[in-house]
């Protein structure tokens, strides 16, 4: 048995091949059109998607260190230069055109299912797609416990498509050509919920437009192992390719080319769920008003007068009443104080002949604490601050 060693930046991997010279339909395709065909979705942002002539993300990077795995060993054999092309497919043609020789191996969040073993061999898994649930909580706000009944869009011919059928049986699944056909859907009320990758879900929801709204459910539903297809019987390909994995996997490497903005977008967007139901709660939840009465030291006025005197806060929309507590002067300020939720209040004092200051807004995005300050000026009139 020959051993191989190939260096590539960051990352040591050790190939075994039975016999260099071993035939391979896939070696044999590639050295005699002198490319590498690469199978993939076409867009599977952020973990591969094209950007201008470019392919980027994670699986490129894997791509990368596959194909020039692949020239380095062909180049023992042969002189030509051989290139390397991803050919973007719908996930439904990809076996086939690999079974066919079309396709040198695919790559490109392919999950493993029974029915593409039965068509493919996979590799060793280099990712593990975690599924999340996608919301838009103005249409439904849902939990992954309350999907009976509920249409979910689901990209077509996935992996995914598999387990929301198998998982949510009671659900009713609206197949998608692309994640962000499955977004547009949601944003227009065509479906209720969308399931998919976590890190490709993030991406979506950070990047398209008029998508602000909507949200991650925290908590994996499933997850989905992934690895590279390759031809039955090809095991020249799939032990080089299992010794590349087998090193991103010991040096964690594939996850590090998930840092940076692919993390942060993740971290960003599920976000956005705890943040609404925690300025739901504000949008409720009661505030203390201090209430504080003085006056001009010129204006005639004794304003001692309003000593122990309550405030009646009348809420406009509903008619709802809340009284303060007695009025306390300290020093030359008489202050009270009165808890109710945001809301626009009438201030009233009913025992000095309804007398009122004017009306105040209490806002959902107030502090727990707002001061209303009245001021008695001289001429009688009332000028009326809040803080």
């Amino acid at each position: 048995m020959n051993r191989k060693t190939l260096l590539l930046p960051g990352l040591v991997v050790v190939l075994f091949f039975s016999a260099c010279g071993e035939t391979s339909a896939t070696f044999d395709n590639i050295q005699k059109n002198r490319l590498i065909a690469i199978g993939s979705a076409p867009f599977e942002a952020p973990l591969l998607y094209q950007m201008g002539q470019d392919w980027v993300g994670a699986d490129a990077q894997l791509g990368e260190l596959i194909n020039q795995s692949i020239q380095e060993s062909l180049q023992e054999e042969t002189t030509l230069d051989i290139e390397a092309a991803w050919i973007g497919l719908p996930y439904d043609e990809l076996a086939g055109k690999l079974e066919n020789g079309e396709l040198s191996y695919v790559l490109g969040v392919y999950g493993i299912t029974e029915d593409r073993k039965e068509k493919v061999t996979f590799s060793k898994v280099y990712y593990t797609s975690e599924l999340v649930l996608i919301i838009n909580p103005v249409g439904a706000d849902l939990r992954p416990d309350g999907l009976a009944g509920v249409t979910i869009g689901v990209r077509e011919g996935t992996a995914v498509e598999l387990f929301v059928r198998a998982e949510f049986p009671d659900s009713n699944v609206a197949p998608v050509t692309t994640l962000d056909d499955g977004i547009l859907a949601l944003r227009r009320g065509e479906v209720s919920a969308v399931i998919d990758d976590r890190y490709m879900s993030a991406y979506s929801l950070d990047t398209m437009p008029g998508t602000s709204g909507l949200e991650i459910i925290p908590g994996v539903l499933g997850t989905i192992e992934v690895a590279v297809a390759v031809r039955h019987g090809d095991e020249r390909l799939l032990e080089m390719i299992n010794g590349i994995i087998a090193g991103i996997n010991s040096d964690n490497l594939y996850d590090q080319w998930l840092d940076g903005e692919p993390k942060e977008q993740v971290a960003r967007i599920e976000q956005r769920h705890p943040d609404r139901l925690l300025n739901e709660k504000k949008a409720v939840e009661p505030r203390r008003v201090a209430i504080r009465v003085s006056k001009d030291d010129s204006y005639d006025f004794d304003i001692y007068r309003l000593a122990n005197l309550s405030f009646t806060l009348t809420e406009e929309s509903t008619g709802k009443r809340y009284t303060s507590s007695r009025i306390d002067f300290q020093s030359r300020v008489g202050v009270s104080n009165i808890t109710v939720p945001p809301g626009t209040y009438k201030i009233v004092l009913p025992k000095y002949n309804n007398w009122s200051p004017g009306v105040v807004q209490v806002q959902p995005s107030d502090p727990d604490r707002v001061t209303v300050n009245i001021r008695l000026r001289t001429g009688g009139q009332v000028r009326m601050t809040r803080s």
